[in-house]
C-alpha cells in the first residue's frame, strides 16, 4: 500500500506532527509511506484560470506538481492539520483549493481507496462543531480524490494537555496505524 500524509501544521513538530507521525509509525514498518510538511513546501494559491479543465496540467510552476501524481494513485490518502476557525490550516487549503485539478476531472485519479483525518486544536471543543466543521469539508475534499473518509482521529484542549507519546490520543492514533497496517496487507 502507498500512503500520502499532508502534515498541514505550520508547526514541524507540534502536537499535530505528534499525532500524525503515531498514526504513521506502524504503517512505515509494512507500506510505503509520503510524507509531506505542507508549510515547507513551495506552493501558489489557485488562480481560478481553469487551464487544468482542459489540459492535464496546472500551469502554476510550483511543488504541487510533486503532489498531483501522489494525490492520484495513493492508496491512503492522510490529512493532518491543526483547527484554525472551524477548518484547517492555510498551508493545508492551498493544496485542498489547487486539487480543482482533479474536480474538473475525475478520471485524473484513482478510485477504491480511503481517506483519514487527523485533527488537532488547541481549545477544547465543547459543542463538537471545530471537529464536526472540519470534518464536514475535509470529508468533501477526500470524496473529491476518490478517497472517502474512513476515519478521523482527534485531539482537543492541546493547549493545556498536548499530544505526547503516553496521551490517549497518541495510543490511539499509534494503534489505528496497526490496524491499518494489517488490513492493507
Amino acid at each position: 500500500m502507498r500512503v500520502l500524509a499532508l502534515q498541514g501544521s505550520p508547526r514541524p513538530s507540534g502536537n499535530t506532527a505528534t499525532l500524525l507521525s503515531a498514526l504513521l509509525k506502524p504503517l512505515s514498518i509494512q507500506h510505503t509511506v509520503h510524507e509531506f510538511y505542507v508549510a515547507g513546501l513551495r506552493l501558489a494559491p489557485c488562480l481560478s484560470c481553469y487551464q487544468c479543465q482542459g489540459e492535464d496540467v496546472c500551469r502554476q510552476q510550483d511543488d504541487m506538481h510533486m503532489l498531483y501524481p501522489l494525490l492520484a494513485t495513493c492508496d491512503l490518502v492522510v490529512l493532518a492539520s491543526p483547527i484554525y476557525f472551524y477548518g484547517v490550516s492555510a498551508q493545508l487549503k492551498s493544496v485542498i483549493d489547487r486539487c480543482q485539478y482533479f474536480w474538473t476531472n475525475p478520471a485524473r485519479r484513482k478510485s477504491s481507496r480511503a481517506g483519514v483525518l487527523v485533527l488537532t486544536a488547541g481549545a477544547p471543543d465543547h459543542r463538537g462543531q471545530g471537529v464536526a466543521i472540519t470534518e464536514a469539508a475535509c470529508k468533501m475534499f477526500l470524496q473529491c480524490l476518490g478517497a472517502p473518509l474512513i476515519h478521523t482521529l482527534t485531539a482537543t484542549h492541546t493547549d493545556q494537555h498536548p499530544v505526547t507519546i503516553e496521551s490517549a490520543a497518541f495510543l490511539a492514533a499509534m494503534t489505528y496505524g496497526e490496524l491499518l497496517a494489517e488490513s492493507y496487507k
